[in-house]
């Protein structure tokens, strides 16, 4: 046993020291910092555009005496809904003929109006593509009702002072503090996986390019598959965390140098310091579960070409997994909630979520036990295949857990 990990132990150094002092890894480091970067810069600028666009116009054909009830209305109701969520009303001066003045309100590429209202105030009509009961005539109709209701207060010289509601403001409520450990669950989800996901190619791209040059034989032929296969493991997982600390590092002087907004995070339910070491369990264990399953693959291809034919199902395998831990985060105590921990592809994106929402510690280490449990398995079933077909040696995956077939009389 420890021959085997100080076998391991060296492969996971040669492999780790070959790629760190390679001149690509620093292109590695700088690249995705670049990329994201240049992501949100133009994920900025584009969103200042969208808002500008989205904005719902309707433009008003009335006169100004007519058009200042509804401008009062509207202003009065816009503190009850965010920003750009109440159509913004444009007042034009009418015209003589009105059903013309419509049509080319709505064809105007310069104002973008989404509909036009008109016989204003007696004789309403809103002309658009919009439907009968959707979102811009409702705010319509409530815009309308409010100046119709304020013009009778007015006429009845009845006044009604604004409700004086006192407003406290505490903490956290349950509620509140539900749904912001929600976004920190999926936050971490999506962070674990995008990172998982980029980072685990390494293993394949590696094993093809040694399996290629008969390097990987050579050390099969001096230690055991076991070994080679965990130790390269091993190494991609000590090169991944290098590469997440650098970029961690990079994003916090990013983030101290130019955020404006100062606000605090919503505090996972086991506290930042567990939280973020589960964290770096869970990838190192998501990793490794993603990173033997393409090691075994790598194992057996033949070619870069094989690689890229299998390569397509397995993304598409791991995307699926991704949406069905998302699903399996609310409720994590549900029926599949528990599914998902204890499926052992979706249980580190699970666990993680459950981390946020509750304060539970034995599951964590349960889960972590159970998914180092599988990444032997994988690990032992991928060399005994390589063991099998490519070294033609060996008893095959059976024989990698002790089964042996009894030789016949």
């Amino acid at each position: 046993m420890m021959s085997k990990l100080q076998a391991a132990w060296v492969i996971a150094r040669r492999d780790f020291s070959a790629t760190v002092m390679s001149r690509t890894f620093v292109l590695f480091l700088i690249f995705p910092v670049l990329i994201i970067g240049l992501s949100v810069g133009v994920g900025a600028l584009t969103q200042k555009v969208a808002e500008q666009e989205s904005r719902t116009r309707v433009a008003v054909i009335a006169a100004p005496g007519d058009y200042r009830p509804l401008n009062e209305a509207r202003q009065r109701m816009e503190s009850a809904f965010s920003e750009n969520d109440l159509a913004e009303l444009v007042r034009i001066d009418p015209d003589y003929d009105r059903s013309d003045q419509v049509k080319t309100l709505l064809t105007s590429t310069d104002q973008r109006f989404v509909a036009v209202l008109s016989g204003v105030p007696d004789h309403l009509r809103l002309t658009g593509s919009i439907a009968q009961d959707g979102t811009v005539a409702g705010q319509i109709r409530a815009i309308v009702d409010r100046s119709r209701q304020d013009a009778g207060l007015a006429k009845a010289s009845v006044k009604i002072a604004p409700a004086a509601l006192q407003v406290i403001s505490v903490e956290q409520s349950a509620g509140s503090l539900a749904k912001a450990r929600a976004v920190t669950a999926q936050a971490a989800q999506t962070l674990l996986f995008m990172a998982t996901v980029m980072l685990a190619s390494m293993v394949l791209s590696n094993m093809i390019e040694e399996k290629s040059n008969k390097v990987i034989e050579v050390l099969a032929s001096a230690i055991s598959v076991d070994s080679v296969f965990f130790g390269k493991l091993g190494a991609m997982l000590a090169v991944s965390l290098l590469g997440i600390a650098v970029w961690m590092t990079a994003g916090i002087i990013a983030t101290q140098l130019w955020s404006s907004n100062h606000g605090s995070l919503p505090v996972p339910a086991v506290g930042w310091p567990l939280f973020l070491l589960l964290g770096f369990l869970y990838f190192s264990m998501n990793y490794l579960l993603l990173g033997a399953l393409f090691l075994g693959i790598g194992s057996q291809a033949g070619s870069v070409r094989e690689v890229q034919t299998v390569s397509m199902p397995v993304t598409i395998g791991q995307v699926i997994v991704f949406f069905f831990a998302t699903a399996a985060a609310r409720p994590v105590n549900g029926p599949l909630g528990i599914a998902g921990a204890i499926f052992p592809f979706s249980s580190p994106l699970v666990m993680m979520a459950r981390a946020a929402q509750t304060g539970e510690l034995w599951p964590h280490l349960a889960a972590l036990l159970w998914q180092g449990l599988w990444v032997w398995l994988i690990v032992r079933f991928g060399a005994a295949l390589f063991r099998k077909h490519v070294l033609k040696s060996g008893g095959g995956p059976a024989a990698a857990f002790g089964f042996r077939r009894r030789r016949r009389a």
